[in-house]
């Protein structure tokens, strides 16, 4: 399967024309994964949704599994985004040291982020769905690793930015604290999923058992 290093989302040196190209059979593709599943989705359907010959998709993406990298790449730059500013927004009147700070703000940003549980069970899905087939077949471990790594890179810059801020440091490397936290919040969704809770983003989970886990891996800065 050939990937390219930097990301599949946007490949350098690509022309207008092709980047939309790619844009379409992308957001076509999100939504066929969505209905049917990765493995199941036909690459014709694909292309007739976006409107393209499998030519076009060939000449953009080796495979469905690339295709959806380059889909997770896209989506999640866009959550680091909306993490970023979501703790923007909860440390800009913080101060340091106050009693409860911590926890509100670690709270606020949470709540900031998760915009709907619900939203988010499609692309849990998805995602898990993935990683199984990576985990089966070899050739696709280290470009998924790759991409998950990016992403876990990007929420421990921010989550350092926030901790920095705070006056606080973290007590172990980011990238071990953002896997833990990522697995609780997978674990969160999974629990929510398989009990069919009615309003997802009304979790202790995130309003108790997280706070707690940051204050965990915390300590004052110096």
């Amino acid at each position: 399967m050939a990937t390219t290093g930097a990301g599949l989302g946007n490949p350098k040196g690509m022309t207008r024309r092709r980047a939309e190209t790619r844009r379409r059979v992308m957001a076509a593709a999100y939504d066929v994964f969505t209905e049917l599943g990765i493995r199941d989705a036909p690459v014709e359907l694909i292309c007739d949704r976006a409107g393209f010959t499998r030519g076009a998709f060939y000449s953009n993406f080796a495979s469905k599994e690339e295709l959806f990298l380059a889909i997770y790449e896209v989506r999640m730059k866009e959550r680091a985004e909306r993490l970023r500013v979501a703790v923007d927004e909860a440390t800009r009147a913080a101060e340091p040291g106050s009693p409860g700070t911590v926890d509100r703000v670690l709270q606020e940003a949470g709540i900031l982020f998760m915009e709907s549980l619900a939203a988010d069970e499609t692309w849990y899905l998805l995602n898990a769905e993935f990683r199984a087939q990576a985990m089966r077949q070899s050739e696709l471990r280290e470009p998924a690793a790759a991409a998950e790594g990016r992403f876990h890179d990007a929420l421990g810059d921010i989550l350092q930015n926030l901790l920095g801020r705070l006056d606080l440091r973290l007590t172990v490397d980011p990238r071990s604290a953002v896997v833990t936290i990522v697995a609780l919040y997978e674990t969160m969704l999974e629990r929510a999923i398989l009990d069919d809770l009615p309003d997802k983003a009304d979790s202790r989970y995130l309003t108790d058992v997280l706070p707690r886990l940051f204050t965990a891996l915390i300590a004052p800065g110096r």
